[in-house]
């Protein structure tokens, strides 16, 4: 099932490889100062929730792991929402049409922020 975050799959991969329950590793969260429950567990592993950035790295130093390790392998030479669309519902990914705005760029439109600084 696709579900709202991207690290469900490895999440669940790492706590199994480490034979921890759900309960244990919310346990050990909860020591580091995020309140959650098995439940919340559940959830980040069954993808119905979204995990904010700021928690990739309260699980990362759970794991002991780099937060990149909590990310699944992406084929970046897809199209992103095709990317993506192996993990997270396409409905999640794909904004309302009212909302998409055609983009032309001019090279002489670019800010000094696009440019490179010498």
């Amino acid at each position: 099932m696709k579900g709202s975050n991207l690290i469900a799959r490895q999440v669940s991969r790492l706590r199994y490889q480490r034979n921890w329950t759900q309960d244990e590793l919310a346990d050990l969260l909860q020591r580091t100062g995020w309140r959650i429950s098995r439940s919340g567990v559940s959830k980040i592993e069954g993808g119905s929730i979204c995990v904010p950035d700021f928690r990739l790295i309260w699980l990362a130093s759970v794991f002991k792991v780099q937060v990149s390790d909590l990310l699944p392998e992406i084929d970046w030479r897809a199209p992103v929402v095709d990317a993506l669309g192996k993990y997270i519902n396409p409905q999640k990914l794909t904004p309302p049409a009212k909302l998409l705005v055609p983009v032309s760029l001019n090279p002489t439109q670019l800010t000094a922020y696009d440019k490179k600084i010498p």
